[in-house]
């Protein structure tokens, strides 16, 4: 997969909005991290499903573990062919105009995918928010999931001004093994 690819429309508008709420319901969301590396807060922006197998939230592993049956069926159907069925991890990210994030890649093994899908219900393309993987953008579209190998340095920018929405997505990675 030399590119990354991308399938929209996996989660119907009305259900993203749902999400959304219930999502920053949710306790333990970590929204004061960055990736920049942090010895009190670590380096994450979000909320830890799933991590090295291992689930830590199992109502929304659970959700997210069901979601990645839907995208696969919406990939196998635009591209003929299955992504992998092993969930290795599932994260959360939230970012506003203040969080910084640097490029990184999220496995270095070349048998793992990643996908990113974006939750916010509601975004304009002025408001920033792209993800970059390597030299390519894919603009943040509601419902929208990019798949791509999990080696390539990638990152999702923050919006370009305060809004009263969080720019969410779900990380995945997937293995064959």
């Amino acid at each position: 997969m030399a590119k990354a690819q991308y399938i929209d429309n996996v989660i119907l508008d009305k259900d993203l909005f749902r999400l959304y709420k219930d999502l920053l319901d949710s306790p333990t969301w970590c929204l004061s991290r960055s990736s920049i590396p942090n010895e009190t807060y670590g380096n994450f922006p979000g909320k830890v499903i799933k991590d090295n197998n291992q689930i830590i939230d199992p109502v929304w592993n659970a959700y997210f573990s069901c979601l990645s049956e839907r995208i696969n069926q919406k990939f196998f159907e635009k591209y003929g062919y299955d992504l992998p069925s092993n969930i290795r991890r599932i994260h959360l990210g939230a970012k506003n105009k203040n969080h910084i994030t640097y490029f990184h890649s999220d496995n270095l093994k070349d048998n793992t995918i990643s996908i990113v899908g974006f939750l916010t219900p509601v975004w304009e393309k002025v408001w920033g928010g792209e993800l970059y993987v390597e030299e390519e953008k894919i603009d943040f579209v509601p419902g929208r999931f990019v798949i791509f190998q999990s080696e390539r340095i990638h990152n999702g920018a923050a919006p370009t001004k305060d809004l009263h929405w969080w720019r969410i997505s779900v990380n995945y990675t997937l293995s064959y093994d």
